[in-house]
């Protein structure tokens, strides 16, 4: 693998989008601790494989909401995008869904499936696990310095712990602890086979006396069947003449049966028989109710033959009538629109003229307005005139008072000069005589102290006659001051006086532009008026009055169609208000069912014939089944007798079949539990002979498996310890030329080291010695852990492996890059002297906790 290009964006001391493209071969990163350095790596690590054991609040920004690494890199020659995202959600960090460019296209993944996909990319093959990063990575790439340190550091058992793990072996590990697990469980079952025997011995024992009572209740059970027996023949005799006497008894209900039916139908026909009695009579009504029908239809027929011909004559003259209504609707309707037309253009016309009256008025208005106007332009001349010197007067007024603050400033200098001096000679006139003078450094006598007050007075009469020439020029800069501001306060005066004047120009000139808009629409009126005079002489009115004069003639020629449509129209109108039509029609209906109604009497009078026919034949029947029904009460005495005798019997019968079904239940519930306990038996006997192979199997893992894997296990880390410890003194002997110092690598892969024969504590080397057993040691691994897991070696990234170095070790450290055979080793160092050793180097450095990575070489 070969990183290509890496960006961050708010990752720990990283604010903006930085940007890192990587070349091949040795590269270096140098800053200061703390620049920013291992950043670049934690953000490579979680690019390739997420968070793992990394605390996300170390690696996202403080203050910020969201953070990303993007990572380009190249693996068997393909080249791969990788992007990783982390997102503040209150006081929870967690990590986005990331995605990975393979081809040039995009697959989105979970944050455990895109690192079991980067395993596979890099070649590395081992157990996904989500809480952690990759194990192989951090010892056959990039081992951080403080992980190093603890594998230094710990004790023998948890060095060896983790190296199994780097190395993959801890497959060996696992299976022992697995095996002497389960060979504790089969001593504990092993415990447990005395009381399963003893169990065993008892389920026999009551199998035994379960199998004796079932004897007794099989010699019951026969008995109980033989009783069923006998009483259930009993029961079939008295059945049968129960049988017997019920036939008798079924065929007295049938006749009894037959009574009530044969009753029922009679009473039902003689009522029937009075129904069609009334059918009839109301049939003889209707027929009645017809002949008098007939009677009104011959005399309704001549005037309904009337109005049936006047109705057609009506239909016949409606269409001409509907046209008259409807060019009259015309007439009315274009006479209608010719004077609301005329009264729309006269309105308009008369509107117009009120319009043009006010906007005459408005403008003669406006004209008396600007009158004044070139008036107040000449005024407005002549005060520009006078205030054009306010800009003069305004420097001379500045000119002064700064004049009269320079006189003021040197007059309060001259006074703190007085105060000062006169501060001074009082300090001397209370020394005492032949005391050092502060100023002079002379010995004090009276004549120096004579000398020091005169000296002190005729200053002090200069100086006040400085001040009395001050104050003089004070006053008299002072009075041109006054006569200055009164100049400006004058000018201010017509400066004001000119902006009244400016307003009433521009109003004026304001109602100057109004005259003009109020000639364009005085114009305006003007034209629209002329254009609606013009309209009332228009063609389209005279059209419409030719329309009008030829809608008049056609009115004339259909105004008799319209005369009878009236007269018909009120002839039909009477008629229909005596309902003249629905009373013939009525009577007209009434006489077609004439035929109908004969026909249903005779009907009716035959099925009256058929009635009484049937109503003698059922009172026939009638009476031969009462003469059957008279028996009844003899028979169902000796059917209660039966039934008497019967349910005795049943009784003794149901006794005996339950003290049957007690003991059948008794019997059956034994073989159950006979069943139940053959079970029970059967599985013990199984469990025993299972404890029995599972005892054997536990001899098996003491004695045979666990002491191979103990072996096997012992052998492979021999053999890597052997292969550890050349390369170990490889890259130790590179970086120490001492000759007298020899290490080694113990069982518990502990560095050894010895000096003149005798073993030294690390503790007790330099700080430079042991980062050089720490780098050695780093190395070392690395290389092993490649060749065992077959990984290439294109990539190898060294996090501080001079801490504490000497300048002398320090070029060591070139030698040893020079032998590392990767494509592209990654350092990264606050160490300036290794930028000689390697053929890239990015400097880091942070500023307002800000971290910055430049490209020097």
């Amino acid at each position: 693998m070969i990183i290509k290009k890496i960006e961050l964006t708010h990752i720990r001391s990283y604010k903006e989008k930085t940007t890192i493209e990587l070349p091949v071969g040795r590269i270096l990163f140098q800053g200061d601790i703390g620049s920013g350095k291992s950043t670049i790596l934690s953000a490579i690590e979680f690019a390739l494989f997420g968070l793992g054991d990394i605390d996300p609040n170390h690696l996202l920004r403080i203050g910020e909401s969201k953070g990303s690494v993007f990572l380009e890199f190249e693996s068997k020659g393909k080249t791969y995008h990788v992007f990783r995202s982390l997102l503040r959600k209150g006081n929870k960090i967690s990590q986005e869904e990331g995605f990975l460019y393979e081809n040039g296209v995009k697959n989105s993944y979970s944050v455990g499936e895109l690192k079991s996909r980067i395993l596979d990319i890099i070649g590395i093959n081992e157990k996904t696990q989500t809480k952690t990063t990759s194990t192989i990575y951090r010892f056959a790439i990039y081992t951080p310095q403080e992980m190093m340190k603890n594998i230094l550091t710990s004790n023998n058992e948890t060095r060896v712990e983790i190296l199994r793990r780097a190395f993959g072996i801890e497959e060996y590990s696992t299976a022992k602890k697995n095996a002497e697990k389960f060979f504790s469980w089969i001593r504990n079952v092993t415990r447990i086979k005395k009381s399963i025997v003893n169990e065993l011995s008892m389920y026999r024992m009551d199998l035994q006396k379960i199998k004796d009572s079932n004897e007794s209740l099989r010699e019951e059970i026969d008995y109980f069947k033989d009783s069923v027996e006998q009483l259930n023949d009993r029961i079939k005799i008295i059945l049968k003449n129960m049988l017997e006497t019920r036939e008798r008894k079924e065929r007295m209900l049938q006749a009894e049966s037959a009574i009530l039916h044969l009753q029922s139908r009679l009473d039902k026909n003689l009522q029937l028989e009075e129904e069609i009695n009334l059918e009839l009579g109301r049939m003889n009504q209707e027929l009645y109710y017809i002949f008098e029908s007939e009677k009104i239809v011959a005399d309704l027929a001549p005037k309904y033959q009337e109005y049936i011909q006047k109705r057609q004559d009506l239909l016949e003259v409606t269409e001409k009538a509907l046209e008259y209504d409807k060019l009259l609707l015309e007439k009315v309707k274009i006479e209608s629109d010719i004077n609301s037309e005329c009264e729309k253009l006269n309105s308009s016309i008369q509107r117009l003229d009120l319009d043009l009256n006010e906007l005459t008025s408005e403008l003669r208005r406006c004209n008396d307005e600007i009158k004044n106007l070139d008036k107040l332009k000449k005024e407005e001349i002549v005060l520009k005139d006078t205030i054009t010197d306010s800009n003069s007067l305004q420097m001379d007024l500045d000119k002064i008072s700064d004049i009269i603050a320079n006189a003021k400033s040197e007059m309060i200098s001259i006074n703190k000069e007085i105060s000062k001096q006169k501060s001074e000679l009082d300090t001397v006139l209370q020394l005492k005589q032949n005391a050092v003078c502060p100023y002079c450094k002379q010995k004090l006598s009276q004549q120096h102290i004579l000398e020091l007050e005169n000296k002190f007075l005729q200053r002090r009469d200069f100086l006040k006659n400085q001040i009395k020439g001050l104050e003089s020029e004070i006053k008299e800069n002072q009075d041109k001051k006054n006569e200055i501001l009164d100049r400006i306060r004058q000018v201010e005066s017509k400066k004001s006086d000119l902006q009244k004047i400016q307003i009433q120009i521009a109003k004026l000139q304001a109602v100057q532009n109004t005259i003009i808009q109020l000639g364009l629409k005085i114009n305006e009126k003007e034209s629209n008026k002329k254009s609606i005079e013009d309209q009332l002489q228009d063609k389209h009115l005279v059209d419409q009055m030719k329309k009008l004069a030829g809608i008049g003639k056609k009115l004339d020629i259909l105004y008799s169609y319209k005369a009878n449509y009236d007269i018909l129209n009120s002839t039909v109108n009477d008629y229909q208000k005596i309902n003249l039509e629905r009373n013939y029609m009525e009577h007209y209906n009434i006489i077609k069912s004439k035929q109908r109604v004969m026909e249903e009497i005779r009907i009716k009078e035959k099925s009256l014939l058929e009635f009484k026919n049937e109503i003698m034949t059922l009172s026939e029947k009638l009476n031969e089944s009462k003469s059957i029904f008279q028996d009844s009460e003899r028979v169902n005495i000796k059917l209660k007798e039966l039934e008497s005798q019967k349910l005795s019997f049943e009784n003794e019968l149901m006794n005996k079949k339950e003290d049957l079904a007690v003991r059948r239940t008794d019997h059956d519930n034994n073989m159950k539990q006979m069943q139940g306990i053959n079970k029970k038996i059967f599985d013990l006997e199984e469990k025993v002979d299972k404890i029995i192979f599972t005892d054997q199997i536990g001899t098996w893992l003491d004695q045979h498996f666990i002491p191979s894997i103990e072996q096997i296990e012992s052998q492979v880390l021999i053999s890597i310890k052997e292969e550890f410890s050349k390369l170990f003194q490889k890259w130790f002997y590179l970086l120490i030329e001492v000759g007298d110092i020899d290490v080694e690598i113990d069982e518990f892969f502990t560095p050894i080291v010895n000096q003149n024969g005798y073993r030294l504590e690390v503790d007790s080397l330099s700080g430079g010695e042991k980062t050089s057993i720490a780098l050695a040691y780093r190395l070392a691994l690395n290389e092993i852990i490649r060749r065992m897991i077959m990984l290439d070696d294109n990539l190898l990234i060294l996090d501080e492996p001079t801490d504490g170095f000497s300048k002398e070790q320090l070029i060591q450290i070139k030698h040893v890059l020079e032998e590392l055979s990767a494509s592209q080793v990654i350092v990264v160092s606050h160490e300036k002297e290794l930028e000689g050793f390697v053929e890239t180097i990015f400097r880091v450095v942070k500023e307002s906790e800000k971290s910055q990575v430049e490209l020097v070489v």
